[in-house]
Formats: C-alpha cells, sequence, structure tokens
C-alpha cells in the first residue's frame, strides 16, 4: 500500500477545478467554483469545488471528497486505481506497485498498443501514401481536429512495416500477436492490417486496446468494410463500447448517452455536438454493456439508421434497455438515413436542429415504425399492423396515453375510432395480459431454455404481485431488506420456487458481501434462468414508484402467511393421502404374510 505522504502529494498536486471540470460544467463564486451535482439530479447547484483545499463537496446528497475519492465515485474505479491515474498524470513516482490496478499488470501492452496507434497517425498525415486517405476522410466530413481527437491512422500497404517498427522498439513478437497486431506463416511475420483508415478502440479507461479498419480505395467488391481486432485478452467485442471514455464526462453531466450503429455516425454525432455519442462494435447491443451504462446514466437515446436492420436493431435495443430499468428514447431519421449521411446532406445544425425535435419515446417509436414501408391498401397488411399496434399498447399504463395512440392509429388506417376500441377489447379479452409473455424476455442474450423460462414466467410470475414488491422494497435498501426477510423468513414456502431461490440469493449471497445494490453484479450471482426471470421482475416493476409503506407490508405478510397455509394444507393433504395409500399397501402385504405364515404352519404339522 501507498504510503500517507505518497497519498498526501498525490492529492496536493492535483488542481481540483481541473479534475471536475469535464464532469461538472463550473462557476466561479468568492473562492470557490460551484455547479450542478454529477452523482444525482439537481436544479439549483449544490456542487461546490474548493481549489485552495483540494476538496469537492455536495451538499445535497453528500458526496465527493478530495481527489482520490471524486475520482474512485465518478470513475467507479478503486482506491488504488484511482491513486494511480492521479500519480501518473502528476507525474508522481510511487514506491510500491499497486496490486488491484489493471494498469500496472499490462502497462507494456498499453504502451505497445500506444505505439502502434502513433505508427499509424504518422502515416496518415506525414507520408506521401496518406494523401488519398486523408481526401478519403475529408470527403467524409472529417477535418484536421477530428482526425486528431479520434487519432485516427492508416495501416500502410507493406507488408511487415508496423512489425519492424515495434520490433525496433525491443516489443516481443509473441506480444504483438497476442495483441492481433501481427501474424506468422512460412515467410516469417506480417502485419495483420494493411491498406486500410484504422480507427483505435479504447477500454473504459482510455486504453487502446484494439482497431478498427475500414477499406477506403479498393476495387475489390468482395473485401469486408471493416475489419476489427481479433479476440484478445484486452479486446472483447461484446464488452466494448467505442468512445465510452471520451464520453463518460458529458454522459455524466447530461446523465443520458447517445448509441449509434456505427463509428462514423459517432464522429459525425461529435461533430454536429453530441459529444455523448457511443455505439457497439459491430455486434447487438448486450445486456452487461446496458447493465455498464446503467452505473452512468438514466436515459438511452438510440439513433440508429432509419432502414429496416436499423430499426431490428432498436427493437432489440429498446427490450434489453428495458430489462435493466434504463429509460429509452429514439431518433427516427428520415428516408432510411444514418447521421453520417444526414449530416453530409443537410449539415450539422440541420442535424442538431433535427435530432432534438425528434426524439421519441419508446413506444411511440414502436408505433411509427409500424407505417415504414408498408401497403395499407392491402386488408392483411391492416390487420398484421393493427394486431401488432394491439400489442404495443398493452405496454400502455395511462388510459389517457391509450386514447392517443387508438385515435392515431384510427387516422393512420383509415378507420372509424369506435370500431378500433371494439377490436381492440375483443384483442385484449381474446390475450389477457396475465397470459401474455412479452417477447423481449425470448432475446438472443438468453438463449437456453427460453420456451421454459417463458413458461414459467406467464405461468407463474405474474400472478404473484407482493413478490415484486418485496423485490422493490429490498433493492433500495439493505437494512430495509434484511428486516422484510426476518419478518416473511417463516412464510417463503409462499414464494414462487425460482423466486424464492432469487431471494435467497439476495439476502445469503448478495448483501452478506455488500452494503448497495446493484443490478450488475447481483445477476452475476444468479443462474441463467434466475436471472431471466429476475430481469422480467425489473421488466414488471419498469416505472414504479412505490415507497416504503408499514401498512404495505403487513398486508404482503397477511397474504403471504394465508398462502403459506394454502400450501402447508395441501402438502399435508398429499402427505394423508401418501399415508393412506401405503397404510393399504402394509394391510396387503401383511395379509399376504399371514397367509403365508398359516400354509408354512399347515406344512409343519404334517
Amino acid at each position: 500500500m501507498a504510503t500517507e505522504e505518497e497519498i498526501a502529494k498525490v492529492i496536493e498536486s492535483t488542481d481540483m477545478v481541473e479534475l471536475v471540470s469535464p464532469y461538472v460544467k463550473l462557476l466561479k463564486q468568492g473562492k470557490n467554483y460551484k455547479g450542478l451535482c454529477p452523482f444525482h439530479n439537481e436544479d439549483t447547484p449544490s456542487f461546490v469545488v474548493s481549489q485552495e483545499k483540494h476538496v469537492a463537496h455536495c451538499f445535497g446528497c453528500g458526496k465527493g471528497g478530495n481527489p482520490i475519492n471524486f475520482l474512485m465515485q465518478i470513475k467507479h474505479i478503486s482506491f488504488n486505481e484511482a491513486l494511480a491515474e492521479l500519480a501518473q498524470k502528476n507525474g508522481i513516482s510511487l514506491n510500491v506497485k499497486l496490486p488491484n490496478s489493471q494498469k500496472q499488470d499490462y502497462t507494456k501492452y498499453y504502451e505497445l498498443m500506444q505505439l502502434a496507434t502513433k505508427f499509424y497517425q504518422q502515416n496518415l498525415t506525414q507520408t506521401q501514401s496518406g494523401k488519398n486517405a486523408l481526401n478519403y476522410l475529408y470527403e467524409r466530413g472529417l477535418d484536421d481536429k477530428l482526425i486528431k481527437e479520434f487519432q485516427i491512422g492508416l495501416a500502410p500497404s507493406g507488408l511487415d512495416q508496423l512489425y519492424k517498427v515495434l520490433k525496433d522498439a525491443n516489443y516481443l513478437e509473441l506480444d504483438m500477436l497476442d495483441l492481433g497486431l501481427i501474424g506468422k506463416n512460412d515467410r516469417g511475420y506480417y502485419d495483420i492490417f494493411s491498406k486500410r483508415i484504422m480507427f483505435p478502440i479504447w477500454d473504459e479507461k482510455g486504453h487502446v486496446i484494439g482497431f478498427s479498419g475500414r477499406i477506403f480505395d479498393n476495387p475489390d467488391k468482395n473485401l469486408p468494410k471493416y475489419v476489427n481486432t481479433k479476440e484478445t485478452f484486452l479486446y472483447h467485442k461484446g464488452n466494448i463500447l467505442y468512445h465510452f471514455a471520451q464520453a463518460q464526462p458529458e454522459i455524466l453531466r447530461k446523465k443520458r448517452f447517445i448509441l449509434h450503429e456505427g463509428q462514423m455516425d459517432v464522429i459525425a454525432a461529435n461533430k454536429a455536438g453530441f459529444n455523448e455519442s457511443i455505439c457497439t462494435m459491430g455486434t447487438a447491443l448486450t445486456l452487461d454493456q446496458a447493465l455498464f451504462l446503467k452505473k452512468y446514466a438514466s436515459e438511452a437515446i438510440i439513433c440508429y439508421d432509419g432502414d429496416k436492420a436499423g430499426i431490428t436493431a432498436s427493437l432489440k435495443a429498446i427490450k434489453i434497455f428495458r430489462q435493466t430499468g434504463i429509460n429509452v428514447h429514439l431518433v427516427l431519421l428520415p428516408d432510411g438515413m444514418d447521421p453520417d449521411e444526414y449530416i453530409k446532406k443537410n449539415g450539422k445544425e440541420a442535424y442538431v436542429t433535427y435530432f432534438e425535435e425528434h426524439i421519441i419515446d419508446d413506444v411511440e417509436y414502436q408505433f411509427e415504425t409500424l407505417f415504414l414501408n408498408v401497403n395499407l391498401s392491402d386488408e392483411s397488411v391492416v390487420e398484421q399492423v393493427k394486431r401488432k399496434a394491439f400489442d404495443i399498447l398493452r405496454q400502455i399504463s395511462s388510459q389517457t396515453a391509450k386514447d392517443k395512440f387508438l385515435n392515431l392509429l384510427a387516422k393512420r388506417l383509415a378507420v372509424k375510432l369506435d370500431s378500433l376500441i371494439i377490436d381492440y377489447n375483443n384483442y385484449y379479452t381474446a390475450y389477457p395480459k396475465e397470459d401474455y409473455v412479452e417477447e423481449s424476455f425470448l432475446t438472443d442474450n438468453f438463449p437456453n431454455d427460453v420456451d421454459n423460462v417463458a413458461k414459467n414466467i406467464k405461468n407463474d410470475l405474474f400472478k404473484r404481485d407482493y413478490e415484486l414488491r418485496l423485490f422493490l422494497y429490498a433493492r433500495s435498501s439493505k437494512e430495509l431488506a434484511l428486516d422484510i426477510d426476518s419478518k416473511i423468513f417463516e412464510y417463503m414456502n409462499a414464494f414462487s420456487k425460482i423466486n424464492r431461490q432469487i431471494w435467497i440469493t439476495l439476502i445469503n449471497n448478495y448483501y452478506t458481501q455488500y452494503e448497495t445494490f446493484d443490478d450488475k453484479t447481483f445477476c452475476s450471482l444468479l443462474t441463467e434462468e434466475q436471472r431471466q426471470v429476475y430481469l422480467d421482475n425489473l421488466e414488471s416493476l419498469r416505472g414504479s414508484t412505490v415507497v416504503y409503506d408499514d401498512n404495505d407490508l403487513a398486508n404482503i405478510i397477511k397474504k403471504m402467511h394465508e398462502d403459506t397455509l394454502k400450501y402447508e394444507n395441501k402438502q399435508l393433504s398429499s402427505q394423508i393421502d401418501e399415508l393412506a395409500d401405503s397404510a393399504a399397501k402394509v394391510a396387503k402385504i401383511s395379509k399376504k404374510f399371514q397367509n403365508r405364515k398359516q400354509i408354512m404352519d399347515v406344512r409343519r404339522n404334517k
């Protein structure tokens, strides 16, 4: 562990205003600075930074502290990681190795990847061969500032130029191979990337961990447009969110992130001023990525391409964000365009205006997409659209909002509202909500035994309102969860089997290790089926604002007591039946035994 003197030196050397400014817009007030707290929503600034005392403090929620504490809280990292980061930033050498810092473990690999990044950048900007690639980027709307900000480079057309540079810097071939920078064949070592524009890929802490290479002037249409670094011990594409490290301050400030489909869209959005833009690396959004993002923001804005593939991907992303409790909004671009295309055609000012004026909620987005590229003169198509619209309306709890959408649906389909309402009521009666399993349960994130999981949800979970309320209470506070557990312990048989298992994990496993609740950490303790059901619990609780109430808990316990008695009576009845059946079997065997004994006695007397 670092000494007290080393820690004090790091704190004293850190400019607190400089550290906080990327996350909070600060205004000077006397000796101090003030801004809106990055840790909770507020309208009146209560976050105060003292440059003189090297401390920040929110008088609303109490968070903040010295530079190390602030960095730990804002980046969700350990003490050692925060200390190491600030020490490096201030040029302070620590005399001890910090055990929990990934950066300390992987320093040579990060340095190797950074050298490769600089090599690609220099090849783009300082060589004759880079001119064509630069012109291509200029034509795509990028300027020198964006090229530098995103560290864009060019892989040369030579066989092994990067390999030679890294070899001359005394890096090992094995490390280059492990990081996916070079390959090896009978002729020797060669560069993996050749004649492609190179986009560095960063982890959440800003380390380059891989590359995405884009083709730009090759007439061969069979070549893939993008080639990404292979899976390595640093780079796992299913976990990476492109540009997150750079976007994090803006995400924390705005409490939202904008999810795009590709890197060029992210870069174009940044050009327009949306610095909170990120994207996945050529894969669909995963549950782990959504749970990770939930730690930093409460709202997602999805802005995928307006084509069929983009809409399909958006609908899947909506379901995943719902499962994590993130509020979802979307922007549907016109004419199947992506952000890059829109900005090139109309300019960044027009894009900003369109974007801000066309943010809609997830239900409205689903509704709008029903009418894209469909022939409403075909009666069968009208029926399909109507059924899909009815399924969307199930998600709306507000009757006012339902009326609004029914009116809109009637106008779009050119039918009478009264007739449409009758059809909706008939459909709702034929497929009641408690027997309806939303498609979001059957996502690609849970491929194992989903049919059985869905059946469990359908037949068991939706009927147990008090289970959901107890989970809502228990997630809010460890103290409250343990108090509730002590009161319902003897009635646990009232829980459905799988929710009982989840509850036990929450009390006996999670809250024995952690003081506050975090969905991602808790999900990591559950089995696949348990996690699926738990995520459905979250979906059922989405938007709930139930405040803990002693009377409500008393009613829940009363209901659980009643259900427990029913369960125990059923068990006793079953046991009595078994005993009666066993008694009959014993009597039958006993009679058989007596008959045999009589026969044996007769034989002996003879």
